[in-house]
């Protein structure tokens, strides 16, 4: 719906025609009696324009619980996990033979268990409805005493529990670093005596050998000198047993020093990558606990978070603004899932007009229009024009029009989307100054005049001067901000 307004803002308008009718009877050559209506003349702007009507589009905000704590069921779990020094070697993994530098170790680390729980809180009491006007900080609703110590027992039990993870895995990488420590020195120590070891190795095999030869050659002499029957016989018996001893130690002589020269190149391998080994044994040290400690701290937050929004068993008012939807009753229970409130969010009040292309001249990008209301017809507010769309043409009509996208500036508070508004693209605009409604003017041939009602209640004919006029109210001079005039008419 279009038309062509005259007047200041909506308020203004709406003042200039405060009035009475004053019924006035005169003897004319009718019987018909004259009405007379009081204006007053007021002083304001007084604006033209193209004037287009759209629904207000208020944008909402919600204010949600989102106490959603995932410390709420934190709790400290040991974790032992086997690491085989060979594997780390890349090398001695698959070879025969024995060696305590390649022994395993047992690193043992601290999560922290995590179950996201929601804190139940109950409803208590609603303070708010939806169409109330509500400040910042204003009490929304209350949760029950009940609910607030029960959620503040699992906040403080999770506070505890992470201390405890912390503490535990403090401890357990204690534990990894002497232990790697421990294995690292002991690599070395077996590098460093590697070559003694292995050459002592050695000289025991062909000693051993040696040995078992010279013990033969003494009982085979005993033997080819003794006459006793009994004692040739116990001499036979251990010389059989020792040539069995010799020919084995010959037989595996070679395997024996195969052995020792494999636990020699075991020993030198782990002397030379003892220090990759150690680092690899302390490579994930500090993790566990670095976790723990943000386990902590996110559980010392949570506490910190709900004492802060819920502690005092007050829900507060994120926002300032008209409520228009209150999400819980008395005995419901906050989740994630419902908004608490919402709220008309005043910064981002539009309206979308269609203007036809016979008026699209009258609009530019950023310019001010004046805003009226049907819920607020005695106010005037302020918006911007932010966007013009391209052409829209309906199939039932040739008419072009152009959607013009206005952000209101100014606004009532208690504005709902879908109310209906007056958006003027102001094309002319005195301020200002002096004004009346057009009705109160008589104009006769150049001269135009007003009839004031003096304090006494005479009414006297006053000439003016006119200037600006929208069509509904018209700039004048010649008279006085507050002066009361008369508009007559006949009444039949």
């Amino acid at each position: 719906m279009k038309k062509i307004i005259s007047g200041v803002c909506a308020a203004a308008i709406a003042a200039s025609c405060v009035c009475g009718y004053i019924f006035i009877f005169k003897k004319t050559d009718t019987t018909d009696p004259v009405a007379a209506k009081e204006v007053t003349v007021r002083r304001g702007n007084v604006t033209a324009g193209v004037t287009e009507t759209a629904a207000v589009n208020v944008e909402t905000i919600e204010q949600s619980f989102d106490l959603v704590l995932d410390s709420v069921s934190i709790s400290a779990s040991v974790e032992s996990t086997s690491k085989s020094s060979d594997n780390a070697s890349g090398t001695a993994s698959g070879k025969s033979g024995k060696s305590s530098a390649g022994t395993s170790s047992t690193t043992t680390g601290v999560s922290s268990k995590t179950e996201s729980a929601s804190l139940e809180l109950v409803v208590d009491k609603v303070n708010v409805t939806p169409g109330q006007t509500v400040t910042q900080g204003d009490v929304l609703m209350t949760i029950t005493q009940q609910s607030i110590g029960n959620a503040r027992t699992q906040l403080k039990n999770a506070v505890e529990n992470a201390e405890l993870a912390l503490k535990q895995a403090q401890i357990d990488e204690s534990k990894t670093k002497l232990s790697a420590k421990y294995e690292y020195d002991t690599r070395v120590a077996q590098g460093r005596n590697a070559q003694a070891v292995y050459n002592a190795a050695l000289s025991e095999i062909a000693q051993n050998i040696s040995s078992l030869s010279s013990q033969i050659n003494e009982l085979t002499s005993q033997i080819s000198s003794t006459t006793d029957t009994r004692q040739l016989s116990q001499l036979k018996t251990q010389l059989g047993s020792l040539r069995s001893q010799l020919s084995s130690a010959q037989s595996t002589r070679a395997a024996d020093e195969l052995a020792a020269k494999q636990k020699y190149d075991e020993a030198c391998m782990y002397y030379k990558n003892a220090q990759d080994l150690y680092n690899a044994a302390i490579s994930g040290v500090g993790n566990a606990t670095e976790q723990a400690k943000q386990a902590l701290e996110s559980a010392k937050s949570d506490l910190a978070e709900f004492e802060k929004n819920v502690g005092g068993g007050k829900i507060l008012a994120a926002h300032s603004g008209t409520v228009t939807a209150v999400g819980y009753t008395s005995g419901d229970t906050l989740t994630s899932d419902t908004p608490i409130a919402s709220f008309a969010d005043a910064s981002s009040i539009t309206v979308t007009v269609n203007v036809t292309e016979d008026d699209i001249s009258v609009v530019e990008l950023d310019a001010k229009v004046d805003i009226s209301f049907l819920s607020f017809p005695d106010e005037v507010y302020e918006g911007c024009v932010t966007q013009i769309g391209s052409a829209v043409q309906t199939a039932k009509s040739t008419t072009v029009s152009y959607p013009v996208t206005v952000v209101l500036t100014t606004a009532p508070a208690r504005l709902l989307s879908g109310m209906t508004a007056n958006v003027t693209f102001i094309s002319k605009k005195v301020e200002n100054v002096l004004y009346v409604t057009n009705k109160a003017v008589i104009t006769e041939g150049a001269q135009s005049y007003v009839l004031r009602k003096d304090p006494d209640g005479n009414e006297e004919k006053l000439s003016v001067n006119v200037g600006f006029s929208n069509g509904s109210v018209t700039e004048i001079s010649g008279v006085s901000e507050g002066d009361t005039l008369l508009i007559k008419g006949k009444v039949s």
